[in-house]
């Protein structure tokens, strides 16, 4: 068992290793090193990772209150399932109430993979890959549907 201090540094460690090692691989690709995560021009869609002591995750949420707009959101990316899928190379999770940690509601896409932890260095590799090949996928899947996302 880890005190809270501890597991809070290692998951500060997880973060920058990853920083770092995405980096190199996302210029080694002509990419910025920085992630679109909540940048991507969408008002209350954003990119996420999330990793914790059981599962990490790569996906899309839907955060906004207005649950109109949320369940909008949420028909124009279901109308494009089959490119998500295709574009991550398996079938996504879809939860239109998904309920975080922090108690907020959002709507959630997304593809995890079990058996990991944040406390876990010995995991690290297998999800700074699985993280890495699944937010490039899913970026590119965003930069191709963006405008459709945005405007119909």
């Amino acid at each position: 068992m880890y005190s809270r201090e501890e597991a809070k540094e290692l998951r500060v460690e997880f973060w920058n290793q990853f920083r770092e090692f995405t980096n190199k691989r996302r210029k080694g690709k002509g990419r910025t090193g920085k992630w679109i995560l909540d940048k991507t021009g969408i008002n209350a869609l954003n990119l996420r990772f999330h990793f914790d002591e059981v599962t990490a995750l790569v996906g899309i949420d839907i955060e906004t209150r207005n649950l109109d707009k949320r369940l909008e959101m949420y028909e124009k990316l279901e109308s494009t399932r089959s490119q998500i899928n295709k574009a991550l190379g398996e079938n996504t999770r879809w939860e239109l109430e998904y309920i975080r940690e922090n108690e907020k509601s959002v709507s959630r896409i997304y593809t995890a993979i079990e058996d990991v932890s944040i406390l876990d260095r010995n995991t690290w590799n297998r999800v700074n890959m699985f993280f890495f090949d699944r937010m490039t996928a899913l970026e590119d899947y965003f930069l191709e549907y963006k405008d459709y996302l945005r405007y119909s």
